[in-house]
């Protein structure tokens, strides 16, 4: 049997290598990550966060263009990401929910205290509904 990363077929012409099911796998991941690559640049260009230049080399008429313009494209990453972080929650709002998520744990177990012992008080009248019962079967049955 062969044991190399290839099967070999016999072909009229002689020997032929051809791929294994590994090799088409291996193969399938590779493409996957190529369009999982693809897909991330196409998201990060729409968000502006990767952006195409018209040239590979700016225009060096001024000594500071490139320099000009990269310091601009900070400003506007910069002035989008305080946009971004000032539309979060702030410490005092999860704060605020954390107090607003201990006080729902606190009604619950109250809930459930009296949960329990309203349960325990209908075993009780559950029980005193069985005996009436057959206290006044028995009395029809004389």
């Amino acid at each position: 049997m062969w044991a190399g990363p290839f099967c070999p077929h016999i072909f009229p012409g002689g020997l032929l290598m051809m791929p294994t099911p590994e090799d088409w796998q291996s193969f399938a991941a590779l493409l996957a990550i190529l369009g999982l690559l693809g897909g991330a640049v196409v998201a990060l260009q729409r968000l502006g966060l990767l952006r195409r230049s018209a040239s590979p080399h700016p225009s060096r008429s001024e000594p500071g263009a490139d320099v000009t313009d990269r310091l601009d494209r900070h400003a506007e990453r910069l002035t989008r990401l305080e946009g971004a972080v000032a539309g979060l929650a702030s410490r005092e709002d999860i704060h605020g929910l954390q107090l607003a998520i201990e006080r729902q744990a606190g009604a619950v177990s109250e809930l459930r205290t009296a949960m329990e012992r309203d349960a325990r008080a209908v075993g009780t009248l559950s029980a005193a509904i069985t005996r009436i019962e057959d206290h006044l079967l028995g009395e029809s049955r004389r």
